[in-house]
C-alpha cells in the first residue's frame, strides 16, 4: 500500500500492459512504452504523425467517435495534447505544421474554431458529433487551442488575436453561472499552458474554482455513467482545485481500480446505440486502448501502482 491508498497490484498492470500491447492501436502503445519502459520519444512521434493531414491538421479517427480523414480542431487538439504529456518539441515539423493549421482554420470575425469540419457528417461517428451549434463560439475547444497557441504558435499568430481571445474566454468564463464538463476540460488545459501570463492564470484559476463544485459528479453511484468524475479535474496530487475534494479524490482512485475489467482494460461508459454499429467495434476497442493508458497515467501521478 502507498499513501495509506489501495494499489494496482503488479499483476493488474501487467494485464493492462497485455492489453495495450495485444489490443490498443500502436500510437498507444508507443505513448506506454515512453511513459512506462523509457522508450525513445520518437516512436510516439512517428505514431502521431500517422495521424496528421497535409494541411497540418490531425483527423483519420484520432479522436476515435470521429472517423472523418479531414483534419478538425478537435482531433489536432487531442494531438497537441499528446504533444504536450509527451513534452515534445515545438521545433518538431509536426508541432509547427500543427500551429499553422488552427492558424489558417481560425475564423477571425468570430474568434473561434469550428469544432468539426462541415464534411465530418459523410464518415461514420458518434451520434453527437452534428452540425448543431458548431458555428458559434465556445470554451471548447477554444479555450484549450488557446493555449496551445501560447506554448508553441508565437510565429504563427500575431499577439492582437491572442489577446482578443484571451478576453473573450476570460468575458466568457465570468458570464457564467455554470460550465459544461467539456468546457471546463478544455479551460483546464489552458492552465496548463507554461506561457499563460499569471494575470490571466489568475482570473481562469479564479473562476473555475467558482464553478467546479457545480461539474464535478462526487458521487461513486454517478460514476456508472458518462459524466465529469473528481480525477478529471484533480489529474495530480498538486492540483490547485484539489481542496474539498480530498475524500471524492480517494473514492474515485478506488473506484477506478474496481472498474479495471477481467482482460486489463478500463472501458467507455458510452455508446453509439443503433448508430454505424460495425464501426462502433472499431471505436470501442480504440477507446479502451485509450482509456486504459489513461487511467495508467492517472494512477502513475498518484502514486498509485505497484510495479512487477
Amino acid at each position: 500500500m502507498k499513501n495509506n491508498r489501495k494499489c494496482l497490484s503488479p499483476k493488474a498492470f501487467e494485464d493492462a500492459a497485455t492489453f495495450i500491447r495485444s489490443q490498443a492501436r500502436p500510437l498507444e502503445v508507443a505513448r506506454f512504452d515512453h511513459i512506462f519502459n523509457g522508450a525513445d520519444v520518437a516512436d510516439v512521434l512517428s505514431e502521431l504523425k500517422k495521424f496528421q493531414n497535409a494541411d497540418g491538421g490531425f483527423g483519420h479517427a484520432l479522436e476515435a467517435d470521429l472517423r472523418a480523414p479531414e483534419s478538425s480542431a478537435l482531433c489536432t487538439s487531442i494531438a497537441f495534447q499528446i504533444i504536450r504529456e509527451h513534452q515534445i518539441s515545438g521545433g518538431e515539423e509536426m508541432v509547427q505544421q500543427g500551429m499553422r493549421y488552427f492558424a489558417d482554420t481560425l475564423d477571425r470575425s468570430e474568434l473561434h474554431w469550428r469544432i468539426i469540419p462541415e464534411t465530418a457528417g459523410g464518415s461514420p461517428h458518434a451520434p453527437w458529433w452534428t452540425q448543431e451549434g458548431r458555428d458559434t463560439f465556445s470554451l471548447n475547444p477554444n479555450s484549450e487551442i488557446l493555449g496551445y497557441l501560447l506554448d508553441y504558435g508565437e510565429s504563427v499568430i500575431d499577439e492582437r488575436i491572442v489577446s482578443q481571445l484571451t478576453d473573450r474566454i476570460v468575458e466568457s468564463l465570468r458570464s457564467m453561472k455554470e460550465i459544461e464538463m467539456h468546457d471546463l476540460l478544455c479551460c483546464l488545459r489552458l492552465l496548463d499552458s507554461k506561457n499563460l501570463p499569471p494575470v490571466i492564470s489568475q482570473s481562469v484559476l479564479k473562476e473555475l474554482k467558482r464553478l467546479i463544485s457545480g461539474a464535478v459528479s462526487t458521487n461513486p453511484e454517478q460514476w456508472k455513467e458518462y459524466g465529469l468524475r473528481p480525477l478529471q479535474v484533480v489529474n495530480c496530487p498538486d492540483s490547485p482545485f484539489i481542496d474539498g475534494l480530498e475524500e471524492a479524490i480517494s473514492l474515485n482512485l478506488e473506484y477506478e481500480l474496481n472498474e479495471q475489467q477481467d482482460n486489463g482494460s478500463w472501458a467507455p461508459t458510452w455508446s453509439w446505440g443503433d448508430t454505424y454499429s460495425e464501426t462502433w467495434e472499431v471505436a470501442i476497442r480504440e477507446w479502451s486502448g485509450w482509456l486504459t493508458l489513461e487511467k495508467l497515467l492517472i494512477l502513475k501521478r498518484f502514486d498509485c501502482i505497484e510495479y512487477p
